[in-house]
């Protein structure tokens, strides 16, 4: 279920653009059942028209077979073969028909790939003026040639405007009215003289000139053309219900209903006054009655259904209850909303039936399905990625860093958006195509007028695959420092350690030296110097720094080489495949130094240099002051003083005497 909400709007895109248009599927249905073949040698003149008639050739031709046996093998293959292409045409058939109730929208583009009526002007002027041209000339295989295209494009316009009309009134059209159009258009088709075009078409085949070459190929088209149009009109005309408006009341035969409801003597009354608003009592009571169901069935989802479910969610206590809680609330709304639309519309269509509704309604209800089925997508992408790192503690671990959950999150969400708009979009006619290629010609402008925002973007991306730093890391720059709130999709938030928030760009982060704090996997560095007075004594001194080293040593929580765990560090190098230091890029710290460091002003001073195994500030703390009483314990225990600054004055005796003595003396 979580896999499907996931992939659900990749699916729909998939869908979206794979599916093919009316009119090309039009011309796929032409090329593949009725394109002329030349399949016979050239010599012998003979064109097949189509695959059908192809196999009905061959049947023919297997019947005069000199086998008896042999032939009725073959006839029977061919009768096979033609009844299996007769199937497939006919479904693609059904598929043309439902494409035009579908998306009556492309039947109606007069940009479409099978005939512009602008462009079909132009053409049919400048061949009417060759055919007057080449008249006046005596150029006859030159004036059958353009009359054929002439006719090409009269069969085309015929069927383009055919459609069109069926596009926009099939839904109010009965069985009388497609078989007059129909007839009508089959009349329009016999205008056609093919006849005295197919003589001529015989000669042009043997020659190579390219008038001769355009006749063959006008001819063939003109013949594929009629052939379809004349076969679909056919069976249009044998399969009229294939253009039945079905309507809610006509699916739930609803007319009985609707009959009976009027004809109770206090409504027929009552109908009296509503005929002026095209309304009558049975309408409207199914309007009420659906209206109410729709009420009902969302207000149990709202109420009875969200409390079963809540009871249900309580009843397991885990660390995931408040999140499932919080999205059912969440989605119990636009469910709610989403079942009482659907209502209305069917309410909607009742109350005007037998009249279909209007595409712009039609249209209006669709956007509203799609916001309200978008959010719940959303929703619930929302709910399965966070009960992921919840559940599965990728996060907190970080197998999984949590700005690439939401970098992969606010993907998906757009995903969603896009999709859903482009539906809009096919659904109101809009050529995707073209508007793609428009904004791909705007987006160098758009580019050059968002620089800034393009920047933080890629800087984010260098975030994440640099692995700089992670929510909830500690980092330096040379302008601020705190705890990593949020890595956005354009800029940073941090805390700084004295509570103040800072919005800091991507860019700006991903170009600058920066220190991580938290990339530390053992070893926080205690340095400090410790100074004794110089009265000491230099053995007790030595002494000291002797015991100050071993206590550093045997302390549990100072690292040092032996007591290092070394699986981490295994671990860690087995997954590098780079000759790199370990121990530098894990953050691995295990130096001790105890050393007489220098003999300063007022003390002989210790280097103490050494790191605890704990990267906590708070517990480095603790260790730091174990450490430091350990070693005022150990100085006292060998009589060093702590030394302080001080100076010291020495007098001269002998000087101190003559001074005196060269004072004047007071009487």
């Amino acid at each position: 279920m979580k896999k499907t909400a996931i992939f659900l709007p990749i699916l729909l895109a998939t869908l979206l653009f794979a599916a093919g248009g009316f009119w090309q599927t039009l011309m796929d249905i032409e090329k593949k059942f009725y394109q002329q073949t030349q399949v016979q040698p050239a010599e012998k003149k003979e064109n097949i028209h189509s695959p059908l008639e192809q196999k009905k050739k061959e049947g023919a031709t297997a019947s005069a077979a000199p086998s008896k046996k042999e032939s009725n093998a073959t006839s029977l293959k061919v009768q096979a073969d033609l009844s299996s292409l007769i199937d497939a045409r006919l479904a693609r058939f059904n598929e043309l028909i439902a494409l035009l109730k579908e998306k009556p929208y492309e039947v109606r583009d007069p940009k479409n790939p099978f005939f512009n009526p602008k462009k079909a002007q132009s053409l049919r002027a400048k061949l009417k003026t060759r055919i007057a041209a080449n008249t006046k000339y005596g150029y006859k295989f030159a004036v059958t040639r353009d009359r054929i295209a002439l006719d090409v494009l009269f069969v085309k316009e015929r069927i383009y405007r055919f459609f069109v009309y069926l596009a926009d009134s099939w839904t109010e059209m009965d069985v009388d009215t497609l078989r007059k159009r129909i007839a009508k258009e089959k009349s329009r088709l016999k205008q056609i003289d093919i006849d005295s075009y197919k003589t001529k078409y015989d000669a042009a085949l043997s020659g190579n000139d390219k008038i001769s070459k355009a006749i063959v190929e006008n001819f063939r088209e003109l013949s594929m053309h009629r052939d379809f149009f004349n076969d679909i009109l056919d069976y249009l005309d044998a399969n009229p219900a294939l253009l039945r408006y079905r309507s809610l009341a006509s699916l739930f035969n609803l007319d009985q209903l609707i009959e009976k409801i009027n004809s109770v003597p206090s409504f027929a009354q009552i109908n009296v006054a509503l005929r002026y608003l095209h309304l009558d009592m049975g309408r409207l009571s199914i309007f009420l009655l659906i209206m109410l169901l729709a009420w009902g069935s969302s207000f149990v989802i709202y109420y009875k259904v969200y409390a079963v479910l809540k009871h249900l969610i309580m009843k397991e206590e885990n660390e995931i209850d408040e999140l499932l809680l919080y999205n059912l609330e969440k989605l119990r709304r636009p469910l709610f909303l989403l079942i009482l639309t659907f209502g209305f519309e069917l309410g909607i269509e009742v109350l005007i039936y037998p009249k279909p509704l209007d595409e712009m309604v039609l249209l209006l209800f669709y956007a509203v399905y799609l916001l309200i089925i978008s959010y719940i997508l959303i929703l619930v992408v929302d709910s399965i990625f966070f009960e992921y790192l919840l559940k599965k503690e990728k996060a907190k671990t970080k197998e999984v860093r949590q700005e690439l959950i939401n970098l992969i999150l606010s993907i998906v969400k757009i995903t969603i958006v896009i999709v859903a708009l482009i539906m809009l979009l096919v659904r109101m006619g809009v050529n995707i195509t073209g508007l793609l290629a428009s904004l791909g010609i705007g987006g160098l402008a758009v580019a050059l007028a968002a620089q800034s925002t393009l920047s933080n973007f890629f800087g984010l991306l260098k975030i994440i695959f640099d692995n700089s730093f992670s929510q909830g890391d500690w980092i330096e720059t040379k302008d601020v420092e705190g705890t990593v709130v949020e890595i956005g999709f354009i800029s940073t938030v941090i805390r700084t350690f004295d509570n103040a928030l800072i919005v800091v760009p991507n860019a700006t982060l991903a170009n600058s030296a920066l220190k991580n704090w938290n990339r530390r996997t053992i070893g926080r560095r205690i340095k400090m110097y410790v100074g004794v007075t110089y009265g000491s004594r230099r053995e007790n001194l030595m002494t000291a720094i002797d015991e100050i080293h071993t206590m550093l040593i045997d302390h549990p929580d100072i690292a040092t080489p032996k007591n290092v765990d070394k699986k981490i560090v295994k671990k860690r190098s087995m997954r590098e495949k780079k000759l790199v230091s370990i121990e530098d890029k894990y953050g691995i710290k295990s130096t001790l130094l105890v050393y007489l460091d220098e003999f300063a002003d007022s003390s002989v001073n210790i280097l103490i240099y050494c790191f605890s195994k704990t990267v906590n500030w708070e517990e480095w703390l603790k260790v730091k002051q174990d450490v430091m009483l350990k070693i005022w314990e150990i100085l006292e225990r060998n009589d060093l003083e702590f030394a302080f600054p001080s100076e010291s004055i020495y007098f001269d005796p002998e000087n101190v005497k003559s001074t005196f003595h060269a004072l004047p003396k007071w009487e």
